[in-house]
């Protein structure tokens, strides 16, 4: 096998090929990327038999041919190469010798018949969505994902889709992230859990541009594919929660507010909170101020911001990370909270519509 093609293409597929290449595995193969060169082009495959992606890399190609090559050491070395053509030279013994400019390197590679196949996934029902917006949607609920398997489905990203709108669901029992998005065109009806933690490495992937990913689904994976990649993940199994029965039908306090103000004052309470032993910030609603105070051995804080108030008042104390990272992810400009009292959850949704929402669980105080 013989092929040439510019460094930062090779770079880029490597980067992106490699995110589902596993480490410290007990199967040599799946620390490895296959490499493969033929009429079609250069293909770049990793699997950790959980995920798997296809990069495609433009290049000229030589001599077809297939191999395995270390995935962390071959993506350090051509990162280290001059700049410019890279040629990539595999002999009958799997020996790749890779050079550049006044540089040559050889790499011993494996046999590429024992490197496993991608499950296929038919495209009988294609989903299509913005890549930006998918991006989006999985940043603004990933952070909410379980962070241990104690209830593994908790672990994933709950995905549903109806005609035209599709939905991302996050919980981990302490607070809820959920997402709204406009398919570019209606579907029938699915719904699945991704793994989020594979999820979350797609976002990554994706672009800032309106252009489209499909998404394919069958009972036990989901593919997406994009303009220079094709990626496969193995589905969670099991019932998601019910998490509507979660959202409380009604709320006896509204407050409309700043979310960029909010944030700068979260920001500057949480430096203190996070110094304390309880890790908290508290909020006091009264009379259109809401004031965020945090406290440790170090010192204390105090901020307070003008705000619109519907109901009575309320005090009501958040973990600090959970409220930081549920506003932290909102990108309009207002926002509103809304209450029942200072031990049911808080939910943050916009003023108009339902792009976004986001449940918090209070923490509970003795004073």
């Amino acid at each position: 096998m013989k092929f040439i093609c510019q460094k930062e293409d090779l770079i880029q597929g490597l980067n992106v090929s490699t995110k589902a290449s596993a480490t410290r595995s007990p199967q040599q193969v799946l620390e490895c990327v296959s490499i493969s060169a033929d009429a079609s082009g250069l293909h770049l495959m990793c699997t950790d038999l959980q995920m798997g992606i296809v990069a495609d890399v433009p290049a000229t190609v030589a001599e077809s041919g297939r191999v395995l090559l270390n995935a962390r050491l071959l993506s350090e070395i051509v990162r280290k190469l001059p700049e410019g053509e890279v040629t990539v030279s595999v002999s009958a013994t799997n020996r790749a010798v890779i050079s550049a400019a006044g540089s040559k390197t050889t790499l011993q590679g494996l046999p590429a018949q024992d490197f496993p196949q991608l499950p296929e996934v038919l495209d009988d029902q294609p989903i299509s969505i913005r890549q930006n917006l998918l991006r989006d949607m999985i940043r603004q609920t990933g952070f909410a994902i379980a962070a241990d398997d104690a209830r593994p489905i908790l672990m994933g990203i709950l995905m549903e889709i109806e005609n035209d709108e599709i939905t991302l669901v996050a919980l981990d029992g302490f607070r809820l992230a959920r997402r709204k998005g406009r398919l570019n065109e209606p579907v029938s009806a699915v719904s699945a859990v991704v793994s989020g933690k594979y999820f979350i490495e797609i976002g990554k992937i994706l672009g800032d541009d309106d252009t489209a990913v499909t998404l394919s689904l069958s009972s036990t994976h989901l593919k997406l594919r994009m303009q220079a990649a094709t990626v496969v993940i193995r589905l969670l199994e099991g019932d998601y929660i019910k998490y509507r029965q979660l959202l409380p039908p009604s709320y006896a306090i509204s407050v409309r507010l700043s979310r960029g103000e909010l944030a700068d004052c979260i920001d500057r309470a949480s430096l203190m909170a996070r110094e304390g032993k309880s890790n908290l910030l508290k909020f006091s609603i009264a009379q259109d101020k809401l004031a965020i105070t945090s406290n440790s051995e170090m010192g204390d804080v105090y901020e307070e911001m003008d705000v619109e108030t519907i109901g009575q008042n309320i005090d009501i104390a958040f973990n600090v990370r959970y409220i930081t990272e549920a506003v932290r992810s909102i990108e309009e400009e207002q926002l509103l909270i809304k209450l029942n009292s200072n031990i049911s959850p808080c939910v943050l949704v916009p003023t108009e519509g339902e792009d976004f929402l986001y449940l918090v669980l209070p923490v509970r105080t003795t004073a």
